[in-house]
C-alpha cells in the first residue's frame, strides 16, 4: 500500500510538472533539478519514507516552509528586521546609469563579509540605446520597493526590453517578483502591445527562478510576459550601442558560493559589470558613484571582501581572471559623461602608459575585442570565448563603489591575492564542504574559511549541492584537513551531504586529517550529530567542537566559526611542522639570526587587551603596545593576523587595555599564554570588571586602564599595526609600576 501511495504521489507530481526523475550516482538517488518545498504540503496523511526524507536536498532553497511527516512544519526563520535604505542615481557613461541602494547601518546581515561594519550598497545598472533598455541586476529584498520606484523614475517599465541577472540570491527573488508584477500591471494598462521582457541569466539562476515564480499558482502569471534566456560564456546578450556589433557580452564565472555568477562586458563604453567580483561592502559618501579616494579610501574593503568571499575559491577566481583577461584602457572618445573629470582621466591614462600598463596594443588603444557569439549559439570555429583581452576603463560591481581611480592597482592586487592563495594551497590546504538551505550554513562555512585563511592555510570550498563525488574525492586528496557543514532537513542531513561524507570516509588519506563539523537548524540540529557520529565511529580526529547554530548566526557565532577555522589551521600546520615542533626547547634561539636576537632585547609593557562586539568578546596578552601621539592621545598595538581578537579591532572598533602591575603578572600570563579552544572564555580564570564607558572587561588587578577607539590599521608583515585614540583612562594604583615583558629572541613572543 505504501509503495502504491508513493507511486501515485509521483504520478501526481509528474503530471503537475513538479517531479524531477532521480539520477543515480554510485547507487544513490539525486534529483536532476532542485526539490521544491512547495511540493511538501502540510497534509499529515502523506507518508514519507525514511529514504525519501533523507533525499530531501535543495540545490536552491525557496522560502516556503519545509514539512516532515514526523515533526510537521519546520519553524520559519525569524523575520528580517526593517532596514533603512536610500536610493541614488548616477551617470557613469553617456547611456549608462547606476541605481544605487545604500544601507548605512553597520551590518545588513550577520555574515562574515560585513565584518568591516562600513555599511553596503546594492548596485543595479540601466543601459539605454535606441529601441532597447537594459537593466542589470535586482537588489536584496530590503531595497525592493525603492528600487522599482527608482527604475520607474528613469524609464517606463514597459520600455524595459532586457533584464540581465548576474547573480541571484533567494533574498533577491522578492525584488524580481515586484519588478515583474509592476511591469505586467503597466503592460496590462497600456493601450499598445508590449514586447516580452528578455531575462538573461545563467542556468543555476534559472533553476531558482522557475520554482520560485513559475511553479507557484499565484505567481506563474508573472512569467507569462517574460522570455527566459540562458546565457552561454562569451555570448552576446543585449545591445549597448547604436551599431550592429555593439553588444553586451556575458561571461560565466561560477564559484562554489555563487554557482550562477556571470559578468557582463560593455565594449562601447569599456565597462565591466563585475557582479560579485571586485566588490566591497562599504557605503561611499553621498554623491560619490566611483572610488574618488582611490586605493587609500577603499583598498582595505576590497581586500577584506576578497579574503572572505573569493580566497576560499581561489582556483575558480583565477579561472575567471584568466577567462576575462582584463586590460586597463582609456575611455573611447565620446563616452565620457559630463560629470566625469576629463583632466583626471587623461592624467590616469598618461601614468598608465608611462608605467607600461596599456601594453596590450589593440585591445587598450584601438578596437575592442572580437564580436562574441549570441546567447545560446556556439562560438565560431577556432574562436575561444573570452580569448581576446577585454579593455576596461571602469569596473561596476554589485556592491561598493565603481572602480576607476584604483582600477589598475585593484586588477594587479586581485591577481596577486589569487596567486598567493594558490601558492599557499600547494603546501597546506583545508577543504570546506557544505550544503545550505536558507543560506545560514553557507554563512558559517564562509566564516570558518575566513578563520582558516587567517591561520595561514589555504582553503578550497566545495558546494555539495553542485559538486560530483569525483570532485569531492579530488578536493580531499589535495587537502590536509577538512570541515563538513549541513542544514537539518526532516531530522536528517541531506542526501548530498551523506553521500559526500561516505566518499570522504572511503578516501585512504582522510582518516589522518584533522576535521570538524558544523550546521544550522530550525529544531534540534540532528544533522550535526549524525555527521559527528559517523566520522568519530570511523576513527577521525576533531580539531574543534561541533558547531550548531539556530537560524541565523550572531556576532558571537561568527567569531566562534573563525576561531574554529583557525584551530583547524593550527592543527594542519602542526602536522606539517612536526620536526620543528619536536625540536628541543631553546632551538629557536639557537637558530635565530643576529637581528632576531637583537630584537629580543626590545621590551614592552605587559598588558591585557580586551574587545567586545555585541555578544562577542575576546582578549589577548599584549606587550607590543606603545604611545603613538600626544594630541589627540593615541596608542599603537601590533596584533598577529591569526588572533581571534583581530576581527573585533576593525576601524571604529572599541577596546580596552588593562596594564598589568609588576608582581601581579604571573597569574595573568599563566591564564592567557595557554592555547584556547574555539569559543572558550579567555578571561574565565581572571577577575574582571566592566570598563566605565564601553563596558569592556578590565582586569581587577590592573594598575591602570585605557578605553580606545580604532582609527586606522595597516598591514605589517604577519601582524596588523593598529592606531587608536584614547577615549578614557585612569590610574588605579599609583604605587604599582607596570610589568615589563623581557625576551631572549625576537622570532616569537
Amino acid at each position: 500500500m505504501r509503495a502504491l501511495n508513493r507511486h501515485q504521489m509521483r504520478e501526481d507530481l509528474r503530471s503537475s510538472g513538479k517531479y524531477a526523475a532521480p539520477r543515480l550516482v554510485r547507487g544513490h538517488a539525486f534529483t536532476s533539478a532542485p526539490i521544491q518545498r512547495s511540493v511538501l504540503k502540510k497534509s499529515r496523511d502523506v507518508l514519507i519514507s525514511h529514504r525519501r526524507r533523507k533525499s530531501t536536498c535543495l540545490t536552491q532553497a525557496t522560502a516556503a516552509p519545509l514539512v516532515t511527516s514526523q515533526m510537521g512544519p519546520a519553524p520559519v526563520p525569524p523575520p528580517t528586521e526593517p532596514v533603512i535604505v536610500d536610493y541614488s542615481i548616477y551617470t557613469v557613461a553617456p547611456n549608462v546609469k547606476m541605481l544605487r541602494g545604500t544601507c548605512r547601518c553597520e551590518r545588513l546581515k550577520y555574515e562574515v563579509e560585513y565584518g568591516m561594519k562600513r555599511g553596503t550598497t546594492d548596485n543595479s545598472y540601466l543601459i539605454t540605446t535606441p529601441g532597447t533598455t537594459v537593466l542589470i541586476d535586482v537588489p536584496y529584498e530590503a531595497y525592493g520597493d525603492k528600487f522599482v520606484k527608482a527604475v520607474e523614475a528613469e524609464v517606463p517599465l514597459t520600455s524595459l526590453t532586457h533584464l540581465i541577472i548576474t547573480q541571484l540570491d533567494t533574498k533577491a527573488v522578492p525584488s524580481l517578483e515586484l519588478l515583474l508584477a509592476r511591469r505586467k500591471a503597466a503592460a496590462d494598462a497600456s493601450a499598445t502591445a508590449v514586447e516580452p521582457l528578455q531575462v538573461v541569466l545563467s542556468n543555476p539562476a534559472l533553476r531558482l527562478v522557475q520554482p520560485a515564480l513559475g511553479e507557484k499558482a499565484d505567481k506563474a502569471h508573472l512569467l507569462s510576459s517574460v522570455q527566459l534566456v540562458v546565457a552561454r560564456s562569451g555570448a552576446q546578450v543585449a545591445p549597448c550601442g547604436g551599431g550592429e556589433e555593439d553588444q553586451l557580452q556575458a561571461f560565466l564565472t561560477p564559484t562554489p558560493r555563487w554557482p550562477d555568477l556571470l559578468v557582463v562586458h560593455d565594449p562601447v563604453n569599456r565597462l565591466l559589470f563585475s557582479s560579485k567580483l571586485f566588490a566591497a561592502h562599504v557605503a561611499p559618501s553621498e554623491g560619490e558613484a566611483l572610488d574618488e579616494n582611490g586605493w587609500e579610501g577603499f583598498g582595505d574593503d576590497w581586500r577584506y571582501y576578497f579574503e572572505c568571499m573569493l580566497a576560499p575559491s581561489a582556483r575558480q577566481a583565477a579561472a575567471a581572471l584568466d577567462k576575462l583577461d582584463l586590460v586597463p584602457a582609456r575611455r573611447r572618445p565620446g563616452t565620457v559623461p559630463k560629470r566625469v573629470n576629463k583632466t583626471s582621466a587623461a592624467l590616469r591614462s598618461f601614468f598608465r602608459s608611462l608605467l607600461g600598463l596599456e601594453k596590450k596594443g589593440v585591445a587598450a588603444d584601438g578596437e575592442g575585442p572580437a564580436p562574441a557569439t549570441t546567447a545560446g549559439a556556439a562560438a565560431p570555429a577556432g574562436v575561444t570565448p573570452g580569448s581576446a583581452p577585454l579593455p576596461v576603463c571602469m569596473l561596476l560591481p554589485m556592491h561598493g563603489p565603481g572602480v576607476s581611480s584604483a582600477l589598475t592597482q585593484l586588477l594587479q592586487e586581485y591577481r596577486k591575492w589569487v596567486d598567493e592563495q594558490i601558492k599557499a594551497a600547494a603546501t597546506t590546504c583545508a577543504a570546506v564542504f557544505y550544503a545550505s538551505a536558507y543560506g545560514n550554513t553557507a554563512a558559517l562555512a564562509q566564516a570558518i574559511s575566513r578563520g582558516i585563511t587567517k591561520g595561514g592555510v589555504a582553503v578550497e570550498t566545495v558546494n555539495l549541492e553542485l559538486a560530483s563525488l569525483q570532485e569531492v574525492s579530488e578536493a580531499v586528496s589535495r587537502s590536509q584537513g577538512f570541515v563538513l557543514g549541513s542544514p537539518t532537513l526532516g531530522g536528517h542531513m541531506p542526501t548530498q551531504v551523506s553521500v559526500a561524507m561516505g566518499a570522504i570516509i572511503r578516501e585512504p588519506s582522510a582518516k589522518a586529517m584533522p576535521c570538524g563539523v558544523f550546521g544550522s537548524f530550525g529544531w534540534s540540529g540532528e544533522a550535526v550529530d549524525e555527521m559527528e557520529g559517523r566520522l568519530r565511529d570511523a576513527g577521525f580526529g576533531f580539531a574543534f567542537d561541533s558547531i550548531r547554530v539556530k537560524f541565523k548566526p550572531t556576532a558571537k557565532d561568527l567569531l566562534l566559526c573563525e576561531e574554529s577555522g583557525r584551530a583547524l589551521a593550527q592543527s594542519i600546520k602542526k602536522r606539517a611542522k612536526t620536526k620543528e615542533l619536536s625540536a628541543a626547547p631553546g632551538s629557536r634561539a639557537l637558530n635565530a639570526s643576529g637581528p632576531q636576537l637583537a630584537m629580543g632585547r626590545v621590551v614592552g609593557s605587559l598588558s591585557v587587551l580586551t574587545a567586545k562586539d555585541e555578544d562577542a568578546t575576546s582578549a589577548m596578552l599584549a606587550s607590543w603596545i606603545s604611545q603613538a601621539s600626544f594630541d589627540p592621545p593615541g596608542v599603537t598595538v601590533a596584533v598577529k593576523k591569526d588572533r581571534a581578537i583581530e576581527k573585533l579591532l576593525i576601524v571604529g572598533g572599541k577596546f580596552a587595555v588593562s596594564m598589568v602591575a609588576e608582581g601581579r603578572e604571573r597569574p595573568v600570563m599563566k591564564a592567557l599564554s595557554r592555547p584556547f579552544s574555539p569559543g572558550e572564555d579567555r578571561l574565565a580564570d581572571l577577575e574582571t570588571v566592566p570598563s566605565p564607558h564601553l563596558g569592556v572587561p578590565l582586569l581587577k588587578t590592573a594598575n591602570s586602564f585605557l578605553e580606545c577607539s580604532v582609527v586606522t590599521r595597516m598591514e605589517a608583515g604577519d601582524h596588523y599595526l593598529i592606531y587608536a585614540h584614547v577615549l578614557e583612562g585612569k590610574v588605579l594604583d599609583e604605587n604599582a609600576p607596570t610589568a615589563v615583558h623581557h625576551r631572549k629572541v625576537g622570532n616569537h613572543y
